[in-house]
This record gives structure tokens, C-alpha cells and sequence, in this order.
């Protein structure tokens, strides 16, 4: 069975949805003592563990999914907020500090700082290639660094706020999502060759889109300032399918025949179809943003 594990980060906790019933089965809190916030931000998985980034108590939660529990909390940094595994470390990026910090998951402590743009945001590794790639949200800007050679970074400028920066299936390409928050343009998807670091092409998507999943065909993007789904064919270089959903969408995956999306303003996790277009809706926790399937 599938799981769908996605951040409440207003509400500090997990929800654990079935995806079969489409059903959220219970909550994994994070603050059960109701102290500090926490924010739950970022998610991905690690062996029968799930690792979250969290926002304002600046640590990462260790969580064990057979016994839907945290069962460890580390200290990592200012304002995490994304998590990726290579090599049995955890690479964490810190939204104030604009650090990466490698977390060895055997000791269970910080190895290094690697430096990176303003503000990252998103962070993705890419195994084959042995890279990592981070969204720079306030200097409009992407980091790769050779996991191999950490020393080896690269900096490239992109467009305006991007907000999370993806690889291809294939590995060859880099999608990156440009916001545009707070000017009056839609955003956009630009496509750039891994090779060369160019931009290829670019897709207008919705107005402030701030997530997205692809897969081999295409890539859909969460336009959170007005409440629609954007389907875009990255072979073809063109939006082939705006779908509106309404409230404000920010965490996006797919599955099968589905588009999953959590809706900030009302709380809600949004099941599209996306040949019907229709949508089910299931009331989750506040905020929610990351989601991974596990």
C-alpha cells in the first residue's frame, strides 16, 4: 500500500493519507508537549524512515513509519527548509544562513557546511550523476555541487524567485520553477541543458507558481496565486492544460492517473483526475506544503 506523507506546517505534524481510499489515517505530531513551534516543511524518505525539515525550530525530525512516530530531533540550522539523503547523510538546507548542512545519519551529527545562494529552497540529488541541486529563492539563482567532490559548486542565474529546481527523468535537463512573486506576470518553467547550464526554453505557466512534479512526459506546476493546476509537455516546450482548483495549491505530486495538491488557504488535500478534471477533497492539517510517497 502507498502512503502519501505530507507536512502541516502551521499545525506542526504529519498526515499519513491512504492513497487507495484517498483518506487521511491519522497525524504524526511533532509537538506533542505543545511547546515551540516546529513547521514542518520539507519531507523525503530515508530506509523506513521519513526525515522533515521544520521551519522554526530549525531541526530535523526523524520519523519511523512502522511506528508512525518521531523518534529523533536534531539542531541544524536557521530556518530549514528541505532534506535530501545521499550516502547515508542528510543534506538540509538552512533558508537564513544560506548553508547546506551534511548530517551524518550514522553518528548523527553535522559533518560540514557547504555554502550555497540566498535563501535556499528547494533541494534535490540526483544519484546517478552524483549531484545536488538548490533553488536560491532570493538571489534568483541555482547551486549544484558534486556530491563527489563538494568542493566542486557551480552558481547559475535563472529568472525571478525560483522556487524549487528539479532534474529531468533522463538527468540531462534541469526544470526550474520561477515564481515572479509580487509582480503582476505569470511565472514560468525555464528547461536548461545540465551540459551547458543555458536556459533551452521557457513555458508560461500561472500566476505565482511555487511547486512542481514531473515525470518523463511532463511537469505539473502549482500556481499558487490563483488557484489552478499547470500541465506542461517538457518535450514540446509548451502549458497544455490549466486546470482551476480554487483556494491557494503549494505542495504538488502526481501518482497513477492523479494529481495530489495540498491547498495553504483552506487546509485541504485535493485529488484532481487529471483527464476528467474532476477533484475530491479531504480536510488535512493547517498550511500543508512537502509531500512524499512511501
Amino acid at each position: 500500500m502507498n502512503w502519501l506523507y505530507v507536512c502541516n506546517t502551521s499545525s506542526d505534524n504529519i498526515s499519513v493519507v491512504n492513497i487507495e481510499n484517498f483518506k487521511e489515517e491519522y497525524k504524526i505530531a511533532l509537538n506533542p508537549y505543545n511547546m515551540d513551534r516546529i513547521g514542518p516543511h520539507g519531507i523525503c524518505t530515508y530506509r523506513e524512515k521519513l526525515l522533515v525539515a521544520n521551519n522554526y525550530s530549525n531541526t530535523l525530525s526523524i520519523i519511523d513509519t512502522e511506528l508512525n512516530k518521531e523518534i529523533e530531533n536534531y539542531f541544524i540550522g536557521m530556518h530549514c527548509n528541505d532534506a535530501a539523503v545521499y550516502d547515508d547523510k542528510a543534506y538540509v538546507i538552512c533558508g537564513e544562513s544560506n548553508y547546506i548542512v551534511v548530517f551524518n545519519l550514522i553518528t548523527n551529527k553535522i559533518d560540514e557546511e557547504i555554502p550555497c545562494g540566498n535563501l535556499p529552497h528547494s533541494i534535490q540529488v540526483n544519484k546517478q550523476k552524483n549531484l545536488m541541486l538548490i533553488s536560491n529563492f532570493e538571489n534568483d539563482s541555482l547551486t549544484i555541487v558534486d556530491l563527489e567532490d563538494r568542493k566542486n559548486i557551480k552558481h547559475i542565474r535563472v529568472g525571478a524567485y525560483p522556487t524549487k529546481a528539479l532534474f529531468t527523468v533522463d538527468g540531462d535537463h534541469i526544470l526550474v520553477c520561477e515564481s515572479n512573486i509580487g509582480a503582476d506576470t505569470r511565472g514560468s518553467i525555464s528547461i536548461l541543458s545540465l551540459k551547458t547550464c543555458k536556459v533551452l526554453n521557457k513555458i508560461l505557466v500561472g500566476k505565482y507558481p511555487v511547486d512542481m512534479y514531473a515525470d518523463a512526459l511532463y511537469c505539473y506546476v502549482s500556481n499558487f496565486g490563483e488557484g489552478s493546476i499547470s500541465i506542461a509537455d517538457i518535450n514540446l516546450y509548451k502549458a497544455i492544460k490549466k486546470i482551476n482548483i480554487g483556494g491557494m495549491p503549494r505542495g504538488i505530486i502526481k501518482m497513477g492517473d492523479y494529481i495530489y495538491v495540498g491547498d495553504n488557504y483552506n487546509n485541504l488535500l485535493i485529488r484532481v483526475d487529471i483527464e476528467k478534471e474532476n477533484k475530491k477533497v479531504i480536510s488535512i492539517g493547517g498550511e500543508p506544503t512537502g509531500m512524499t510517497v512511501g
